[in-house]
């Protein structure tokens, strides 16, 4: 018995040791390929947005007002705010959205209670490599938080004031961090099974609870009147014509099968695209596939608590997309997978509970759901690195080679404008799609981005700023439009792959043209 004990102790130093190199070796080769696809990524109209309101608020109180036409929180514009005006390389944003990137791998990798296949698939998974990890949102912040603030309440000493703190600043870094964070503070605080099924109740008469519940209620009312929008406010981009808001749901649960299957949607349903009415067949299959998908995750956590949280914090997350952009798009998806990391980290082996699924088809099943996202990791990472995601930081650069950023810049729409900008470090350019001159989109009412400049506003721009403007347009222009303002193409950007209508055609004065030669162009 003796020798059997020497020989444990001998084991668990060696089982230790191969756990931290496992560890330090995929946190590695996340850095690596993560460092490799970020320096090939052109940032683009949310991500340039976001900078370029850090960078061209004077104050933080113009920060704030801005934030009203974007429903984002301030937290993650606020942390933009000093290196924006400190430097104007716009790849400041992106060192710190990879820095935070690593942090969240290192979260997850690190949690030795989840076996090792499931914190790799999870880290390298599109929704956290991709989604979060590349581009360079406030929804990596909103993770690091988010799993923090979970692993210091799941920790075996608790960290419950740290644990409060960054759920505080998780609510404040993204609207839709909150389903998550609620969760985290009922399912891990307030209803843990720590001390039987009367702490709950006990807890209510604690002043730690009421504390850490006025802790939350605070980062919520901050949060609430940071995205209470603007009286003017317009976002037609999530409306749809006819379309009530349970046609919106069944959208919208039905989107969320689109990013998390390996092979092409045209097979089975035609639902991820925008415009199919939600009444069709199509997408009531993608929205019960949706349902299937999600059941069978849910089926496969062996813990109660576990379950629970993911059942709650999907449901309420499902709640707020209903309420809000109606239709979730891939970034907003990205916070139903970090709920089921958060559900993951969550389920250890708990004494008499067991999995729905019988316990030799749940662990199969798990490593299926969590390794169909890495093939679309794959995917994207190799067309991020080879094609251009569409034109503006080329079109960008070529302005800055040919002196031409110096000139009165018109971009139509104003969509392409964040990117330019941004790359291009201009101040500022004029909009025909509100009439105005800024350096990022303001959704105000009014503003029309199908609308081209006209010959008469151009010649008010050129003689107001003593040299012709250049003009960057979605568009080509017409013969007789360029005619009249005295201005051919100059250069076509390459042709992007991702959103393969948004090439840019950049056109300047007939005497510059004539004393340049370009690569491309007419």
């Amino acid at each position: 018995m003796e020798s059997k004990l020497i020989g444990d102790r001998a084991a668990r130093p060696v089982s230790a040791a191969g756990e931290n190199a496992a560890t330090c070796t995929f946190l590695g080769l996340f850095a690596i390929l993560l460092a490799l696809v970020t320096s090939r990524h052109e940032m683009y109209v949310d991500e340039g947005q976001a900078w370029l309101i850090a960078r061209d608020s004077q104050n933080l109180l113009e920060v704030f007002q801005h934030l009203r036409y974007e429903g984002h929180p301030a937290l993650w514009y606020l942390l933009l705010y000093l290196p924006a005006h400190l430097s104007a390389g716009i790849v400041w944003m992106q060192a710190i959205n990879y820095a935070l990137s690593v942090a969240m791998a290192w979260l997850v990798l690190s949690e030795r209670r989840v076996p090792l296949a499931m914190r790799v698939m999870s880290v390298f998974g599109v929704s956290v490599f991709f989604y979060t990890g590349v581009l360079a949102r406030s929804y990596m912040l909103s993770a690091v938080l988010l799993v923090g603030a979970a692993r210091c309440l799941l920790a075996d000493r608790p960290r419950h004031w740290l644990a409060m703190g960054l759920l505080a600043l998780a609510i404040n870094a993204h609207f839709f961090a909150i389903p998550a964070a609620a969760g985290i503070f009922v399912w891990f605080y307030w209803l843990a099974p720590v001390h039987g099924r009367g702490s709950a109740v006990a807890r209510l008469g604690e002043r730690r609870f009421w504390m850490s519940a006025a802790i939350i209620g605070a980062a919520l009312l901050l949060c609430y009147f940071t995205v209470r929008p603007a009286p003017d406010l317009y976002t037609p981009h999530y409306e749809r014509a006819g379309l009530r808001l349970i046609d919106y749901l069944v959208l919208g649960i039905g989107r969320v099968w689109c990013y998390f299957v390996p092979f092409p949607l045209g097979i089975l349903s035609v639902a991820h695209r925008e415009l199919i009415a939600p009444w069709e067949h199509p997408s009531l299959l993608a929205a019960a596939l949706t349902i299937i998908l999600w059941l069978l995750a849910v089926s496969v956590l062996t813990a109660r608590r576990s379950r629970r949280f993911f059942l709650s914090a999907s449901v309420a997350w499902m709640a707020l997309v209903w309420a809000t952009v109606h239709i979730p798009g891939a970034f907003h998806s990205s916070f139903l997978f970090l709920a089921y990391v958060i559900a993951l980290l969550a389920d250890t082996q708990c004494e008499g509970e067991h999995p729905w699924l019988p316990s030799q088809f749940a662990r199969p099943v798990l490593l299926v759901l969590l390794g169909m996202q890495i093939p679309i990791t794959v995917q994207y990472s190799v067309e991020e690195s080879l094609y251009p995601f569409s034109g503006a930081k080329a079109t960008a650069e070529w302005l800055k080679d040919t002196g031409l950023a110096s000139r009165p810049l018109v971009i139509e729409p104003d969509s392409a404008a964040p990117a330019i900008l941004a790359f291009t470090g201009v101040r500022s350019a004029y909009f025909p799609t509100c009439h105005c001159t800024g350096s990022f989109v303001v959704f105000r009412r009014g503003r029309d981005e199908h609308r081209l400049v006209t010959v008469e506003e151009f010649r008010d721009l050129r003689q107001e700023a003593g040299a012709s403007p250049v003009v960057i347009s979605h568009q080509q222009l017409s013969v007789e439009s360029r005619r009249q303002m005295g201005i051919q193409l100059l250069y076509t950007s390459p042709h992007g792959e991702f959103w393969p209508d948004e090439d840019l055609y950049v056109y300047g004065d007939n005497n510059f043209a004539m004393t340049k030669s370009f690569g491309s162009g007419e």
